[in-house]
């Protein structure tokens, strides 16, 4: 099991340097991702906004090496492993599944939702289209290139966010505050999408303010479920193929949707559906997880 702390005595001292690496890491992270966020829209280079999810790597390895002097590999590192190899299918199948049944409710309770014209407009401007094929032939084979191939060719991508999160965030509060911490993670994973929901309408269009409180409860859950993961995989590489899945799948089958019949506090994984399903996944790991693994 990843147990980086293992060796450390939670004497006065040693508490007060983990503390002051938190503050140091959310701090950086957190002002780092907003000046960039900030610069990238200035300059109208919202194309390089997914490079935001880099930040909490820079920083974790940063916080981690230089001021807690621990190692970034190894066994008590930031799980630069395949760990068990199953999860490896079992984390991203789990995410794709999670998506499509989200969607899925969604479309039995509007059906307007989706719709032939919409698809065929959306396959036609992609470049992999064959005209000499059906149109569920087409989306068919997308599907397949953007859900087997996008994860692992953006790993270092969604790499970048789980390693500062998974690896270096949420074991050390947990090592303080216990299973809470998974909760307090959550809480500042969320806070850290708020450039990205004020400046490139992630996730709930023009709806800011109501947005960021659904995406922090998003993450909140999401959270609880990814490190649950982490600890059971043993594999930084789990969880960020997870997240890359969860996103990539999110974003193929939102490209289909009809925009004005998508409801977004209702509709998809960061709506009520999905947030109703997170909730139910989330208390089953919370519950299962141990603390130990940690300690």
């Amino acid at each position: 099991m990843i147990n980086q702390l293992k060796y450390h005595h939670l004497d006065t001292s040693y508490v007060a340097e983990i503390k002051k690496a938190l503050l140091t890491f959310t701090a950086l992270t957190i002002l780092l991702t907003g000046g960039f966020a900030i610069l990238l829209f200035k300059l109208e280079m919202d194309q390089f906004s997914p490079f935001l999810m880099l930040v909490p790597l820079l920083t974790s390895v940063f916080t981690q090496k230089i001021m807690l002097k621990r190692p970034i590999l190894g066994p008590n590192g930031f799980g630069f492993r395949l760990g068990k190899k199953r999860f490896l299918i079992v984390g991203p199948l789990f995410s794709f599944i999670f998506v499509v049944i989200v969607f899925s409710i969604s479309y039995l309770l509007h059906p307007n939702l989706f719709s032939v014209e919409q698809a065929r407009l959306t396959i036609q401007n992609m470049s992999i289209f064959n005209e000499n094929v059906s149109l569920g032939i087409n989306i068919l084979i997308a599907g397949l290139i953007q859900l087997l191939l996008a994860p692992v060719l953006n790993m270092l991508i969604f790499i970048g966010e789980e390693v500062g999160w998974r690896a270096f965030l949420y074991p050390n509060l947990i090592l303080l505050y216990g299973k809470k911490g998974m909760i307090y993670g959550g809480l500042i994973w969320g806070v850290w999408h708020t450039p990205m929901i004020y400046f490139y309408d992630l996730n709930f269009g023009p709806h800011h303010h109501l947005g960021f409180v659904f995406m922090t409860i998003f993450c909140v859950l999401t959270g609880i479920i990814l490190q649950y993961m982490y600890y059971k995989s043993d594999s930084i590489l789990t969880v960020s193929l997870m997240h890359g899945m969860l996103n990539i799948t999110g974003t193929f089958i939102f490209a289909f949707i009809v925009i004005n019949e998508y409801q977004y506090f209702i509709d998809g994984p960061t709506g009520i559906i999905g947030l109703t399903i997170l909730f139910m996944i989330a208390v089953f790991c919370y519950k299962r997880f141990s603390v130990h693994a940690f300690a």
